[in-house]
């Protein structure tokens, strides 16, 4: 692992950190892209992915304490500040508000923009894990003694020496990738069915809940509906509802059309 790629004096230069801006570079790149074959203005992708990472990563934080108040409660300032300890889901949620109130501000259909997201959302999530890879933050799974297992000893939440587990920031990384590709093929599709409103966004919401759902068997985050399911599965199988409804009853019409 590692934590911290360099230090600019007394200031580190976090692995983590520098694979979140990365994130934002490809993804305002990617969006801008998705929004040239959307018919969307492609200046505004710039500012819906600065303002979307920045409250993703403040919500992703809140959940975290919030999830983690027993832990975390007699060091609060730590945990505000500290390198590891982010929730996807309380982020995405996050983002996914402050997005709906600036595409209203700005006159853009949510639908449209919501269907063109899909790329830039998978890309930018692959690259945040490769973040939390190197970093060694805590996101990785149980012990395992099978050949793809890997130690986390020298990361910002070290396991043991010596103790191997699933690396399962490597398996979402590499699984996002997947789903971008498949997202953006569809993206320039002529089959009818992905022009249809939420089609697009329905499939996306589809693909990463089916992946957060599954790699959680893998990972050590308590159990909390029957002992069997993480909140995270939970949030996942209610996402992959949505998901499914978007993609089997898309709107009959045309959304409105956004600005161009």
């Amino acid at each position: 692992m590692i934590p911290t790629i360099l230090h600019i004096g007394p200031i580190p230069v976090n692995s983590f950190g520098l694979m979140v801006a990365l994130a934002l570079l490809v993804a305002i790149e990617r969006l801008a892209l998705s929004f040239h074959r959307s018919g969307l203005t492609q200046p505004f992708a710039e500012r819906y992915v600065l303002w979307a990472g920045f409250t993703g990563l403040i919500g992703a934080r809140f959940w975290f304490i919030a999830d983690s108040w027993q832990e975390v409660r007699e060091d609060l300032v730590g945990a505000l500040f500290s390198s590891a300890g982010f929730v996807f889901y309380g982020g995405f949620l996050t983002a996914a508000v402050v997005l709906f109130i600036l595409l209203r501000r700005d006159g853009v259909s949510p639908i449209r923009f919501f269907d063109a997201v899909g790329p830039c959302l998978a890309l930018g999530y692959a690259i945040g894990r490769l973040g939390c890879q190197l970093s060694g933050d805590g996101d990785y799974g149980m012990v395992t003694d099978s050949w793809w297992g890997m130690s986390y000893s020298s990361g910002v939440v070290p396991t043991p020496p010596g103790v191997l587990v699933y690396p399962t920031p490597f398996f979402e990384s590499a699984v996002a990738v997947v789903i971008a590709i498949i997202l953006g093929s569809i993206e320039v599709s002529k089959r009818a069915f992905w022009s249809k409103p939420c089609a697009r966004a329905g499939l996306c919401l589809a693909l990463l809940s089916l992946e957060r759902f599954f790699v959680e068997f893998l990972r050590i985050n308590p159990r909390i509906a029957g002992g069997v399911l993480s909140e995270a599965q939970v949030i996942a199988l209610l996402l992959l509802s949505v998901g499914v409804v978007l993609l089997i009853r898309p709107h009959s019409h045309s959304s409105r059309a956004g600005v161009v």
